[in-house]
């Protein structure tokens, strides 16, 4: 079993990542991870073991990035600097690729979206390209609504309270 710091010291190594040690460390306090370098992932909550996973990824500082629902597990703090993460490293240059379920989450940090329902493409193009268009959003912007009319389940019923 490998300790959160052993696992980017051996990511680092299968990677030749010079510096890991330098890059281990901001990342860690990015994450919120420091303070817990010693810990075995089976000792980290849900979201923290997903948090270990991503800074894995991201020691490398690779110039593309895949994230499959990266806030899964998260609270609400660890929900916001993900996304600030995230967003950081698109601005920083490095290419994104987001799949998630949040739509809010992909309306907030997506240049384009892809909507996918049983495994086929239905639409695709900016949030504005697909609002603009009548028979996706009938004048709604929201990417909610847009996914729900796309994938035929129309405009939903709002809560009651």
């Amino acid at each position: 079993y490998l300790t959160v710091e052993e696992h980017l010291r051996l990511v680092g190594r299968l990677f030749d990542v010079p510096d890991v040690e330098a890059r281990s460390r901001p990342l860690l306090e990015e994450l919120e991870l420091a303070g817990r370098e010693g810990k075995l992932p089976g000792e980290l909550s849900r979201g923290m073991r997903q948090k270990v996973v991503i800074a894995c990824g991201l020691v490398r500082n690779p110039p593309g990035l895949l994230f499959d629902e990266p806030l899964t597990g998260l609270d609400p703090l660890g929900i916001r600097r993900m996304r600030e993460t995230i967003v950081a490293r698109a601005r920083g240059g490095a290419a994104i690729l987001l799949s998630s379920h949040l739509l809010s989450l992909v309306q907030e940090v997506c240049t384009r979206v892809i909507i996918m329902h049983g495994g086929r493409k239905l639409a695709d193009g900016t949030v504005e390209e697909l609002a603009a268009r009548h028979d996706l959003a009938e004048g709604d912007p929201d990417l909610e609504q847009i996914f729900l009319r796309v994938t035929g389940h129309g405009t939903p019923v709002p809560p009651t309270r």
